[in-house]
């Protein structure tokens, strides 16, 4: 296999030199004309500016939002005391139909979710 005018396509970046000015020249990379370079690109930041970091708005939403959730109970102790005092009571009336939709709700998610191709008619 050959490679032909690789010297002077400008598309090849030689990793041995640096730019040097706003004409393009370049010149062979060395410590000191590569210190040059960076300092005439402007003053570099402070160590005290470089490790300034910003969280966007977003990012301390989703903090928060985790928190809340680690801090909520997995199980509802308040709910599962209204539900048992209900039923205890004799006051509790479940409804049967909402129940149906909701499990067969509920399985046609978990297929869903097994198999994202499948078509439910």
């Amino acid at each position: 296999m050959s490679v032909n005018n690789v010297k002077n396509s400008p598309n090849v970046v030689n990793p041995n030199t640096i730019q040097t000015s706003d004409t393009g020249k370049t010149e062979k990379a060395s410590p000191k004309n590569a210190a040059a370079a960076y300092a005439k690109a402007g003053n570099p930041p402070s160590v005290k500016e470089a490790a300034n970091v910003q969280i966007s708005q977003r990012a301390k939403e989703m903090s928060m939002a985790k928190k809340v959730a680690e801090e909520t109970p997995d199980v509802r102790e308040d709910k599962i005391a209204q539900f048992r005092d209900l039923i205890d009571k004799g006051e509790y009336k479940a409804d049967s139909e909402k129940i149906a939709n909701a499990i067969v709700q509920e399985a046609m998610r978990d297929e869903i979710a097994r198999d994202p191709g499948i078509v439910l008619r």
